[in-house]
């Protein structure tokens, strides 16, 4: 299980610097380092969220649809380097494809996944809302956090 604790000191031993600390948790949930951003997300068992890139919606734009799908193609030629940028890294060897669905229910416009041990290392182009950026992230979370439904199936 990733800890709120154990995963801030390994991003300020790596070099990351703590920007924000929520009063309700006990470590710093917003980090940067070199111009990406990184997010503690959850309570006890957390998901930790690099942002690599955003884009923002430009509604000025002459034509914000042409540009939002410039956007998404930009963020789609970026994709497969960072994944075989992981693939290659310090977890080559360690990656294990899966056929099930590993986005946790997060709708990512695209992504790669994979299994490492008990945790879930993906790599997506997401954007939230309407409002908000494309966004390139990798998440690294533990793996089968949220609960099972009858069947066995995670929700």
């Amino acid at each position: 299980m990733l800890t709120g604790q154990t995963v801030e000191r390994i991003l300020d031993t790596s070099g990351w610097q703590g920007e924000r600390r929520n009063p309700a948790k006990q470590w710093a949930t917003t980090w940067r380092r070199d111009g990406a951003h990184a997010w503690i997300q959850g309570d006890s068992s957390v998901q930790v969220e690099f942002t690599l890139w955003y884009r923002e919606i430009e509604d000025e734009r002459p034509d914000p649809d042409t540009y939002i799908d410039e956007l998404y193609d930009a963020a789609f030629s970026e994709l497969p380097g960072v994944a075989a940028e992981l693939e290659s890294g310090v977890l080559a060897g360690r990656l294990e494809a899966v056929d099930e669905d590993l986005t946790d229910g997060s709708d990512y416009i695209d992504h790669t996944a994979w299994r490492i041990a008990d945790k879930v290392l993906l790599a997506g182009v997401k954007r939230d809302d309407t409002d908000a950026p494309v966004q390139l992230v990798v998440v690294l979370r533990g793996y089968g956090t949220g609960e099972q439904d009858d069947a066995g199936e995670w929700l």
